[in-house]
């Protein structure tokens, strides 16, 4: 009998969502067809049958949460008997005619009271019964097989209570359901996105500090290294962000305690940067990570963004490759954008956000009034984990490493 359980996509996925089933219980599949869609953080992935059979039984419906190394379905011959252990307290399956017939007319086992039957109910709503105090064994199921969904402990709860305390929990209800079911009618990244934003902003003390940089020997040095690379026929897309990115390398390591991930009470500053780089989608947002990014040249980091952002681009990322970042970078420049407040990536200290370039005038050395190019910085940290003083240290860095970029690559 063949197995499916739900994958773990990345180093930190704990849950995976089913965000669709390609095949109902009872229909033949073959080895290789997809029988399930699930998604975790903002990769989506279908899971393939690994042998012919019949779709016996399948756990979890739709937009449910699911802990890895749960069984999600199982794949076998008509007939074949499905494993007591195969379903959590929290899944209950939903069996093939053939298994329904079979399971009618097979004896109570030895230790089962007579009478005693599974309840079927869905991971939300037995957290919603417990949370209201509704004992599920008095709750007649609306949903398949009888199973017990989220409006079935609703109305329990509804009935057990007075007019007026319905109207004193209203509100309280909508936060439990905001809570539970966040971005319901979104689609599936949408709703990892909301509740990874909300999460950073509840559990971080942030602050954005901004700051302008001259950029013009920035963009002149970038000219220089185009022509260079073209000259060698070298196929580099030397962009912007490439030496952004190359300058806050060499910022981090300079101001290690930006380099760092603060989760479960626990911070760990990295030797190493894991750079993350925004990368916009048409229905949301992923950072894709460069690992050990301080260990490239300059070259390799344009390489290495361009592969990043088009594998994000075109849902081709590698699940590793969407995880693990310890520090970010999101460029709303070429949305005309100069000042923004970025929000923290879940568990880091710190994101740089880059905007527009902007036309100024200034006073030169010699006292005379030129045009000037200025890149505008806005840098969100965690003040739970570094003061302001080291975050100013921080982006005095980066600016230093734009006004100066004949040092990035020294």
């Amino acid at each position: 009998m063949g197995t499916i359980v739900m994958p773990k996509l990345g180093m930190t996925m704990s849950e995976g969502t089913i965000v669709n089933w390609c095949k109902e219980v009872g229909e033949p599949v073959t080895k290789g067809e997809a029988i399930v869609e699930i998604s975790s953080e903002k990769l989506t992935q279908e899971l393939e049958a690994q042998e012919d059979g019949i779709l016996l039984a399948k756990y979890g419906d739709v937009d449910a949460v699911m802990k890895v190394g749960e069984v999600l379905a199982h794949i076998g011959q008509e007939g074949e008997e499905i494993p007591e252990t195969a379903a959590t307290p929290s899944t209950a399956p939903q069996l093939s005619t053939s298994e329904t017939d079979t399971a009618s007319k097979t004896p109570a086992k030895q230790g089962q009271k007579k009478g005693e039957e599974r309840i079927f109910i869905t991971p939300l709503a037995r957290k919603l019964a417990k949370e209201h105090n509704v004992n599920i064994e008095e709750v007649e199921g609306t949903g398949g097989n009888g199973r017990i969904t989220k409006r079935d402990i609703l109305r329990e709860a509804s009935n057990q209570i007075s007019t007026q305390a319905v109207k004193q929990a209203a509100n309280e209800n909508a936060q439990v359901a905001h809570s539970d079911d966040i971005g319901e009618g979104l689609s599936p990244i949408r709703k990892t996105i909301a509740r990874n934003m909300r999460a950073s902003l509840h559990n971080t003390a942030q602050l954005t500090l901004h700051r302008k940089a001259h950029a013009n020997a920035l963009l002149a040095f970038r000219r220089l290294l185009k022509t260079e690379s073209e000259s060698h026929q070298l196929q580099l897309k030397l962009s912007v962000t490439v030496l952004i990115a190359r300058a806050t390398i060499l910022a981090l390591q300079q101001v290690g305690a930006m380099n760092s991930r603060y989760e479960n009470g626990q911070l760990k500053e990295f030797e190493n940067v894991h750079l993350g780089i925004a990368t916009s989608l048409d229905d949301g947002l992923v950072v894709p990570v460069i690992r050990n990014a301080d260990h490239l040249s300059i070259g390799q980091l344009a390489t290495k963004i361009e592969k990043i952002a088009a594998n994000a681009r075109s849902g081709q990322s590698n699940p590793d490759e969407l995880s693990g970042s310890t520090f970010t970078i999101t460029n709303l420049g070429a949305s005309s954008i100069e000042y923004f407040t970025p929000i923290l990536n879940p568990a880091e200290t710190g994101i740089l956000g880059v905007g527009s370039l902007q036309q100024e005038l200034a006073l030169s050395e010699d006292g005379q009034v030129e045009p000037v190019q200025k890149m505008p910085f806005s840098l969100t940290f965690d003040h739970q984990i570094v003061d302001g003083v080291l975050a100013a240290q921080f982006l005095d860095a980066v600016v230093k490493y734009v006004e100066n970029p004949h040092l990035l690559i020294l």
